[in-house]
């Protein structure tokens, strides 16, 4: 895959812009630095006084009052305060009135006593006068503010005049800044900076002590309310205390009293309550057994009851005895019946005991649960009393601390206005002046070298730049490279500015170059575009070449005619075809007539013979356009054209065809399909390029082979594109050619300059 290529830049190409362009270089370059020139040798001397100040980070430490006048300077941003405070307008007017520098002449000077000067100062009186006529009539109760806003107009024009002299300049990495002031009176420059350093640094200091005599007013303020907020605070604290019959503070201990009641209390009724539930559970096992007598013997109470033992014991003992009677006796017998009726009183007595056991239950749990009940209340009760307790405490902590607070506030309040009081004539500051002013010796304005020196280089960058800028605009062909760059077509040759010679020939107008001075540049470069045509194809040699432009006034009459020459020198048989017949010239070129011409063969097919005209140089004939007709493009297109193109092909060994523009009339179009091969012709720096892009498209569109591009009128001097090309070897020439024109102080031009009015 081929690369895209990419356009070198050429150092010989800027070369030549800037000697083609070097008059308005040049211009531009004398205009800046004889302006600023002037400028600086006639502008009045400016002079700057400068002091120099320093800033401290903190104030000094006199009182301690540091929270009332502390100023943050640990931050760039306090520095660039204070830099726009020196240049504030407050500043600006303490200084323009101290020194009454509005009766100045530096600030207000007097109307020069000139004639200028005065009429222009009654045109401004009498345009006052008129303004201040219109509106008294018009409106008349805004005269006093109309008055009052010119007052107020000519101070700000003041005060900003003078703050556009001063100058802060801080130094780096330090706490120094020079402040200084630019005037035409040295000494009054001095003055000024001295007074505008002074009058920042009092501002500053008034600006301090302004905030602590609003502090003063303030604490003031707040001490008296302070002092009423502690007395409403006390009197609510023992009107409190009275209301709730409080004799002693709320401490710590008796919080901690209250807290180990209550533990008490809870202690005592978790126990309580174990002993309620063991005893309630015994009393419902001895309830629950009542009904099965037998089963009573089973209670712990029971078995641990020593009458119900002693009962038991004799019951066991009755037992036997019956068991050891009934084996003797029978049932009824008396003994048998006494130990029976013994046997009954003592179960009687145990169930009697018994009862009496469970009843005793029955009271044990009855007491243990009145006991635990009693317990409740009393934690009940002491619970209440804790949260009246803790209530009160609260409120009474609340009031207690509001007295505290008030009275902390009073008393800080109370320090603060004390040690604010003392501050009030202080008069100390963190700035200071280092430097003061000195009356300058030398102006710092105009600086005269460093201005010219930049003049110098502005009007040369100007210049410069305006040359390219030029450039840049002109778009016309100028060189080979934009034929090759824009119209991308073969390049016949160049055709340099014809310089008329001392003895031009008798026949033959300046013009015709080749045969009035066949040694100069001019001829040379024909005979080249002559060897570059003919050799323009492989093929074959063209012999019916046309020769058209795309616009008028560009030199394809003349380089035709030189180019019919040239060929006829070469020994070949040329005929020139004049077939512009809108704007002829071929003729008056080589001094013929046109009566009879292309006009007579095409439309009254006249015999060529007639038509054809010899002419004083050999090989070389011309049919001039004739009489002008009516319908050039229709005779040039018609089938006799073709005709007679053919016929001459037979008789001659080159026809030479010049035609009118390409882009102005169809003409060339239509005989383009008739030729060969074409030459464009183009005019350095006149030929538009996108109208010789415009003339090559309508002969491509009709099928014209193009044999390529003459450059005419292109420059040979000093720095052009062909000036070493050509100078070495046609130098004598060509210096005799220009020698010759600056004696006649002719203007140089080129083929078509020479005669305007043909193309």
């Amino acid at each position: 895959m081929d690369l895209p290529t990419t356009e070198q830049i050429n150092i010989r190409d800027y070369l030549r812009v800037i000697l083609k362009r070097r008059w308005a270089i040049i211009a531009v370059f004398a205009v800046v630095v004889v302006s600023v020139t002037i400028y600086v040798y006639t502008a009045t001397p400016i002079y700057k006084a400068t002091s120099r100040l320093i800033i401290d980070k903190e104030n000094p430490n006199v009182m301690s009052i540091q929270e009332v006048m502390a100023v943050d300077a640990s931050g760039t941003d306090y520095y660039q305060t204070q830099y726009k405070i020196i240049e504030s307008r407050n500043v600006a007017r303490a200084v323009i009135k101290r020194l009454s520098l509005d009766k100045s002449e530096e600030f207000v000077p007097k109307p020069r006593d000139t004639f200028l000067a005065n009429l222009k100062h009654s045109v401004q009186k009498t345009a006052a006068a008129f303004e201040k006529a219109v509106v008294a009539l018009l409106r008349t109760r805004e005269i006093s503010s109309s008055q009052a806003l010119k007052e107020h107009d000519l101070d700000y024009k003041l005060v900003s005049a003078f703050i556009n002299r001063i100058k802060v300049n801080p130094i780096s990495n330090s706490r120094l800044v020079d402040v200084g002031f630019e005037a035409k009176d040295p000494v009054l420059a001095a003055k000024i900076t001295n007074t505008l350093a002074q009058a920042y640094i009092e501002q500053n200091l008034d600006t301090k002590l302004k905030a602590v005599k609003g502090a003063v007013r303030w604490l003031n303020n707040r001490v008296v309310a302070e002092r009423e907020k502690v007395e409403k605070s006390e009197q609510a604290l023992l009107a409190y205390k009275s209301r709730h019959s409080i004799v002693t503070d709320f401490t710590s201990d008796v919080e901690k009293i209250t807290a180990q009641k209550l533990a008490h209390l809870n202690t005592q009724i978790v126990e309580a309550e174990s002993v309620r539930v063991e005893a309630e559970t015994r009393y419902k096992q001895a309830l629950a057994l009542k009904q099965t007598p037998d089963m009573l013997d089973s209670i712990p109470e029971v078995l641990k009851n020593e009458l119900i033992q002693q009962i038991k014991s004799m019951e066991v003992e009755l037992y036997k005895r019956i068991s050891e009677l009934s084996k003797k006796y029978g049932q009824k017998h008396p003994q048998m019946v006494a130990i029976q009726a013994e046997l009954q009183t003592l179960q009687k007595r145990k169930t009697y005991e018994v009862k009496r056991v469970v009843n005793s239950l029955n009271n044990e749990y009855r007491v243990v649960r009145a006991k635990e009940e009693s317990l409740k209340t009393a934690l009940t009760k002491q619970r209440k009393e804790s949260l009246d307790l803790n209530q009160k405490a609260i409120e009474y902590g609340v009031l207690q601390r509001e007295v505290e607070s008030a009275r902390q506030m009073y008393q800080l309040l109370i320090n603060r206005f004390k040690e604010t009081s003392l501050t009030e004539d202080m008069k100390a500051g963190n700035i200071r002046i280092l430097d003061r002013a000195e009356v300058p010796k030398s102006p710092v304005k105009p600086r005269k070298q460093r201005n010219i020196l930049m003049a110098v280089l502005f009007g040369l960058a100007g210049g410069l730049g305006l040359a390219f800028f030029l450039e840049y605009l002109d778009n016309t062909i100028k060189d080979p490279e934009d034929i090759k760059r824009y119209l991308n077509i073969p390049y016949l040759g160049p055709v340099p500015v014809i310089v008329p010679n001392d003895n031009p020939g008798k026949d033959f107008p300046p013009e015709m170059v080749v045969l009035n001075s066949p040694k100069s540049t001019a001829s040379e470069a024909y005979r080249g575009i002559r060897t570059n045509i003919l050799f323009s194809s492989a093929e074959f040699e063209p012999q019916v070449i046309m020769v058209t432009s795309s616009g008028p006034q560009e030199g394809k009459t003349i380089t035709s005619s030189n180019l019919a020459i040239t060929m006829a020198q070469s020994g070949n048989k040329v005929v020139l075809l004049d077939c512009d017949m809108r704007r002829p010239r071929v003729n008056k070129l080589f001094g013929i007539s046109r009566n009879r011409g292309m006009t007579n063969l095409l439309v009254e097919k006249t015999d060529l013979k007639l038509t054809v005209f010899n002419t004083s140089i050999p090989n070389l004939h011309v049919i001039p356009s004739g009489p002008i007709p009516p319908n050039p493009s229709e005779i040039l297109g018609s089938k006799r054209m073709e005709e007679l193109i053919e016929v001459l092909r037979k008789n001659f060994t080159r026809i030479i065809i010049d035609t009118p523009p390409i882009t102005a009339v169809t003409d060339a179009a239509l005989l383009g399909k008739l030729s060969d091969g074409v030459v464009l012709v183009v005019r350095a720096n006149r030929t538009v390029r996108d109208m010789a892009k415009t003339g090559l498209e309508q002969l491509t569109a009709v099928g014209a082979k193009l044999l390529g591009v003459v450059l005419n009128g292109v420059s040979m001097g000093r720095g052009s594109y062909y000036y070493y090309q050509y100078y070495y070897y046609y130098g004598d020439e060509g210096y005799q050619e220009k020698k010759s024109s600056r004696k006649k102080k002719t203007k140089s031009t080129n083929v078509e300059d020479a005669q305007p009015q043909i193309s």
